[in-house]
Formats: structure tokens, C-alpha cells, sequence
């Protein structure tokens, strides 16, 4: 979820994250912040910036678990290929030839090959993933079909070699494209398809919600316990939930304020938005609620929604303010590890330099605004 703040501002409303030499100023509240990948084992984010202006140019930001220390390094490699959620460093790709593609993964503020190249099929998007066990993946997905179907081709590394796990027909991909499955240890899952080690691909679910093209959304794992529970999650943000691997599916009738019934009368998409943070669910359902009934009272709900019913874990104003009046809304929230969730605002430029805008939330409370400025890597 991301929407634009053409923001410069004084933040000394903010809380500082901590006390810091003056670090670089590399973008300003007009700065799109692209997430990259979250190493869900350590909670490291890793964001990329583009050059400020054409004197400028492009970094990579390093954001800890704590959202407390963001480290700038410069120069990222051209044509990096969006990067991993899942436990291990951040594993991304660059090009290096008409269909092969060289893993990369993040090790200490740089990035380095990972394994050897890897000539592709024809495909539209490269996934890298990791499966519980830390072992690393690269899934490639084909052009989506008229039917919403996607061809995808899974890889899994084997000491330097990335070894072919097969192809299936997918459906419900969401963002992320892919993650550990909770079902099986040394297997990942994207759309309706599990890819193991251990096994050939096959589907994990049998079945999906009857809804028309126009909302079709993703399917997501919810439990590590239980292989048949499932969310399917529509564009439209209704969410539906199946106990029987898919063979049934139910609407989800739980809102934060209340039952549908209660809320019947508010426009979806209008009064309130639903929408999935980024990151592992860890075997629950977390969703953000964006309640815009009163625009100039934007709130967010942090929830999550369960097989006994949804939970409120949070309610918070959209939107940052500052002593000067301005405002930055959230742009991402994102689930670094755990029980810990990043409330985005952005970046801002100050006299001082440059940083990103946050709250946490760490699952009792969520945190002042703070200022978290950047210090340029040695």
C-alpha cells in the first residue's frame, strides 16, 4: 500500500530514534521508499531510494526490527529484481544475459552472488523466497492467462547449484508472490501451489472463492498447524475463509466495528479499505482496516482476524503530525518478525539530513511518532 506525501518538513515534533552525527541527505517527503525484501528471522527491511535529483544518487536503506537504526549505502546494483520475505538475508536478482538471472542476497551492507547463474525460462516476475528451514528459492512466473492462471517454475538451491523442483499452473498470487509454507518445512508456497524438496508441486488448496475477474485477490496459509485452513483475500478486500482445504469457503462477516450488518450501510473502498500488510503472516491472518468515514479523522485498525473471530490490536491515527502542521499519512505497514508491526510515514528531509517516519507497534502499544535518521555506512 503506498500513497504519495510531497512532504519537506520541520519534524521536531517527532520523537528522534536516537541521537546521530549528521547523516546524508539522500530524499525528501516526495521520495517514493520501495521495500525490497524483510529477513523475518533477524527483522531486518531492506528499502531501496531513488536518486534524489540528477546530481543524486540511488541508495538502499537497512531498516532494524526495532525501527530504531536505518543505515544508507549508495549505488544498489541496476536492474535488481524485487527481493525475499522470509528467514534468512534479503535475496534478490540482477540480470546478466538474455533469459539468466544471478541470485544476490544482502550480506553485510552489500550484495553478493548467491550460487551460481541460472538460465530462466521466458517469465514476467522472479520471486525469490526462503523455506523454513532458511533454504533459499527462486520461483519465475509466466504471463497470467485469461482465466487468472499463472505458469510457475520453482527452483531450490543445492550447494552452489539452483536444482529444478518443477512447473504448475498457479492462481491467487498475492504480495508477496511467495513464502515458506507452513504445511511443509522445505517447501514454499505462491498462489494455490506448494513447491517442495521433498516432492513434487501440487496444489494446497482444491478450490477458491466464486468471484468474478474483477475481484480476484490471494490466497493465503493461516495456520502452521492445521494444513486445510485458509483466507482468500478478493481486491475488493473481503475476506473469505475455508476450514476444508478450500472445498468450502465462507465470507468473513467480522469488521472491526462490529458485524457486516452493523457496517452495512458504509461504502467499502469509500468509508473503509482493507488491505494485507507486507511481510509473513506467521500463521494468522493480519490486516489493516483504513476507517475514512471523517477524512479530516483517518484512523487505522491493526487486526487480526482468527479461526474463533477477528481481534483489534490497535487503532491509531492515519496520518503523522507536526509541530509546523503538516501531515504525512502511512505509506506501508509492514511485519518485520513476530509480533512487531512498522506504521510507515515515509521519508523527510530536515536541516540535519534525512530519515524515515514510523511508528511500532509491538503488540501491547504503538509507539510515538519517531524521526529515524539515516547514517551513511563506513
Amino acid at each position: 500500500m503506498i500513497r504519495a506525501a510531497r512532504l519537506l518538513l520541520a519534524l521536531c515534533a517527532l520523537v528522534p530514534a536516537a541521537v546521530h552525527a549528521q547523516g546524508p541527505t539522500i530524499c525528501d517527503g516526495s521520495t517514493a521508499v520501495t521495500l525490497i525484501g524483510i529477513d523475518t528471522a533477524s527483522g531486518q527491511m531492506l528499502f531501496s531510494i531513488p536518486a534524489l535529483d540528477s546530481k543524486s544518487r540511488p541508495w538502499i536503506v537497512e531498516l532494524d526490527a526495532t525501527g530504531s537504526t536505518a543505515r544508507a549505502f549508495p549505488d544498489p546494483p541496476k536492474g535488481l529484481y524485487s527481493g525475499s520475505i522470509g528467514p534468512g538475508p534479503v535475496v534478490a536478482a540482477v540480470a546478466c544475459g538474455k533469459d539468466c538471472v544471478q541470485p544476490m542476497r544482502w550480506d553485510s551492507g552489500s550484495w553478493a552472488p548467491l550460487g551460481e547463474p541460472l538460465t530462466t525460462p521466458t517469465a514476467t516476475n522472479l520471486s525469490p523466497a526462503y523455506d523454513s528451514e532458511g533454504t533459499p528459492w527462486l520461483l519465475l512466473q509466466g504471463a497470467a492467462a485469461q482465466d487468472g492462471l499463472y505458469k510457475v517454475w520453482a527452483y531450490h538451491l543445492e550447494g552452489r547449484e539452483w536444482k529444478s523442483r518443477g512447473s504448475m499452473q498457479v492462481t491467487g498470487v498475492g504480495q508477496p508472490s511467495a513464502l515458506p509454507a507452513p504445511q511443509r518445512k522445505d517447501g514454499v508456497l505462491t498462489g494455490t501451489g506448494l513447491f517442495s524438496a521433498s516432492g513434487p508441486p501440487e496444489a494446497w488448496v482444491t478450490g477458491l472463492p466464486d468471484v468474478p475477474p474483477a475481484r480476484r485477490g490471494a490466497v493465503v496459509a493461516v495456520t502452521g498447524t492445521d494444513a486445510a485452513y485458509a483466507a482468500y483475500i478478493a481486491s475488493d478486500g473481503v475476506a473469505y475463509l475455508s476450514e476444508d482445504g478450500g472445498k468450502k469457503w465462507r465470507r468473513s462477516t467480522w469488521t472491526p466495528w462490529g458485524s457486516a450488518e452493523v457496517v452495512g450501510s458504509w461504502r467499502q473502498g469509500t468509508d473503509y479499505s482493507v488491505d494485507l500488510p507486507s511481510g509473513d503472516h506467521q500463521g494468522a491472518l493480519r490486516m489493516v482496516w483504513f476507517d475514512r468515514r471523517r477524512p479530516s479523522e483517518e484512523h487505522i485498525v491493526l487486526s487480526e482476524l482468527r479461526r474463533s473471530g477477528g481481534v483489534n490490536l490497535a487503532d491509531v491515527p492515519t496520518e503523522v503530525k507536526t509541530r509546523s502542521g503538516d501531515s504525512m499519512p502511512v505509506t506501508q505497514v509492514l511485519l518485520p518478525k513476530g509480533n512487531r508491526w512498522i506504521l510507515l510515514s515515509g521519508c523527510a528531509a530536515t536541516t540535519d539530513g534525512s530519515g524515515l517516519v514510523l511508528r511500532v507497534f509491538d503488540g501491547k502499544e504503538v509507539s510515538a511518532p519517531r524521526f529515524v535518521a539515516f547514517t551513511a555506512a563506513k
